[in-house]
């Protein structure tokens, strides 16, 4: 599974949001409405299915998916 897969997944089964929603350019506060308290979710999830600790003010609100396929893809080898 890709890295962008995985993401999708967590973001899908782990938050909640539809597939139809999801594409790289995708904010995940603008386009996908993920509040802060999400937000905290969405980091456990990644760390999780990742298994690495993401460092605070890596991910926010202004964070596209494209990002955080670009942020596993160079943290996870």
């Amino acid at each position: 599974m890709s890295i962008e897969d995985r993401v999708n997944k967590v973001l899908v089964d782990g938050i909640g949001i539809e597939p139809a929603e999801l594409c790289l350019t995708a904010c995940l506060k603008d386009n996908l409405g993920i509040d802060s308290t999400e937000m905290v979710e969405v980091i456990v999830a990644m760390e999780k299915e990742f298994g690495v600790k993401v460092p605070d003010g890596v991910i926010g609100g202004g964070t596209t998916i494209k990002d955080l396929v670009s942020y596993f893809g160079r943290t996870v080898q």
